[in-house]
């Protein structure tokens, strides 16, 4: 069963969750989460930059204004651009 597992593209294999699955093919996945929590606009810009390189930017951001998260950056998204985004979605 081994030699299975091993075959496999390594993205496949990633482990996957029940609350967010798409996680497993995020960009952010082996970066250092406090660099999505920036605390300059430097530090803001290059986390925007890996997110909107990531094929599951648009999941993450759906995830974060469904849960209504509030730091951080989510799917390409600064905390008051996710604020907004919802009060344009109520």
């Amino acid at each position: 069963m081994n030699d299975l597992y091993e075959t496999l593209d390594p993205v496949l294999a990633a482990p996957i969750t029940d609350e967010r699955p798409w996680a497993a093919f995020a960009a952010c996945r082996e970066r250092d989460p406090d660099l999505f929590f920036p605390v300059t606009a430097d530090g803001e810009r290059e986390a925007i930059r890996i997110c909107r390189g990531c094929p599951v930017q648009l999941d993450c951001l759906e995830f974060a204004l469904e849960t209504k998260v509030r730091f951080g950056i989510w799917g390409g998204a600064t905390e008051k651009e996710r604020r907004t985004l919802q009060r344009h979605i109520a």
